[in-house]
C-alpha cells in the first residue's frame, strides 16, 4: 500500500512545528521541507554558487556560509526579490522531496511546509506529492506573542505575514483545521482527533487503489 502523504501548514507562529511533533509521536513520518530548503543553502553546492551569484557575497557569514537573516532581509517583502530565490531552491527541494517520499512505501508522511498554499512545492511533474491537506490556525495575538518571543521584531513579523498567504486561503484548501489557541493539552487532544481522521483517509485510500487495481484487471 502506498504512504498517505499529507501537507501540514500554517501561518507563522500559529504552532505548526510543534503540531508536526505530536504527529510524529502518534507514528507518522515527518518530512520538514522548510529545513530541506534550509539545508540547501549549505549542503547543495550548486544551489548556494547560485544564490551567491544572484545576491552578492554580503550575504554570506565570516566561514563563508549563507547567512540566512542576511538573506531574508533581502527576499522578504520583496516579491520580486523572493520570486527570484524561489526560481533557483524550489526545484532542487521538489526533487529531494520526491526521493525521500519515494523510499517510503506505506505509513503515514507529513510534509511540514510553511508555503503550501502560496507556492509550487512538493509538485512533481505538475501535480502535488500530498492527498490531502491540514492547516494549523492560531489568533494573531498569541502568533505575535510567540514570533515576539523568538525575537523578531514588529516589522519583521508584519513582513512575514504579509509575505504569506490569508487565514481564509489557507483555509479554502485544507481537508482538516487544528486550531492552537489554548494549552499543550489542549493541542494534543487536538492531534489525537486529527490522528483518528487519518486512520479513516487511509482506510479510504487503500480501498481506492484496489479499485484501480480491479478496474485495471
Amino acid at each position: 500500500m502506498n504512504p498517505l502523504v499529507i501537507g501540514l501548514t500554517g501561518g507563522i507562529g500559529v504552532g505548526k512545528t510543534t503540531t508536526a511533533n505530536l504527529i510524529k509521536e502518534c507514528g507518522a513520518n515527518i518530512i520538514e521541507v522548510d529545513q530541506l530548503g534550509r539545508d540547501l543553502l549549505h549542503k547543495d553546492p550548486h544551489a548556494k554558487a547560485n544564490i551567491v551569484k544572484e545576491f552578492g557575497e554580503s550575504i554570506l557569514d565570516g566561514t563563508g556560509k549563507i547567512d540566512r537573516e542576511k538573506l531574508g532581509r533581502i527576499v522578504f517583502g520583496n516579491l520580486e526579490r523572493l520570486q527570484t530565490l524561489e526560481a533557483i531552491s524550489h526545484p532542487a527541494i521538489n526533487q529531494t522531496l520526491n526521493k525521500l517520499i519515494g523510499e517510503q512505501s506505506s505509513g503515514v508522511i507529513i510534509l511540514d511546509m510553511a508555503v503550501l498554499v502560496e507556492k509550487k512545492l512538493a509538485y512533481f511533474q505538475g501535480s502535488p506529492m500530498y492527498q490531502k491537506v491540514v492547516v494549523v490556525e492560531s489568533e494573531m495575538v498569541l502568533r505575535n506573542e510567540r514570533l515576539k518571543q523568538r525575537g523578531l521584531t514588529k516589522e519583521e513579523i508584519e513582513k512575514r505575514i504579509r509575505s504569506q498567504a490569508t487565514d481564509d486561503e489557507r483555509a479554502e484548501v485544507a481537508d482538516y483545521v487544528i486550531t492552537n489557541n489554548g494549552s499543550m493539552k489542549d493541542l494534543q487532544s487536538e492531534v489525537k482527533i486529527l490522528w483518528d481522521k487519518i486512520g479513516i483517509w487511509r482506510v479510504n485510500l487503500t480501498n481506492d487503489c484496489m479499485s484501480r487495481e480491479l478496474k485495471n484487471k
